[in-house]
């Protein structure tokens, strides 16, 4: 699923590749600077703005995996528990 992940300055296009209630992880373009443990803002198609805390990072061919912390849930809880509950489907 796409997602667009922003911090001061920065704002890029990411697609999430894993979920659960604690965090989720993002497969960015390898040119992407992450500052770890900055605040990040994710926001998902169906309206869920999420606060998050880079964790880890990897760098894969062509393209850097990193792992967020969600620090609160901006906006959609709702839908955040149902998106979380069908993906442990």
């Amino acid at each position: 699923m796409p997602c667009r992940l922003s911090w001061p300055g920065v704002d890029v296009i990411a697609l999430i590749t894993n979920l659960s209630p604690a965090g989720l992880a993002l497969s960015l373009s390898e040119n992407t600077k992450l500052a770890m443990k900055e605040k990040a803002r994710i926001d998902l198609p169906n309206g869920i703005t999420l606060q998050v805390v880079p964790v880890h990072a990897r760098q894969e061919p062509r393209r850097l995996v990193a792992g967020f912390k969600v620090a609160t849930i901006e906006r959609g809880a709702q839908e955040w528990e149902a998106l979380l509950h069908k993906a442990e489907k």
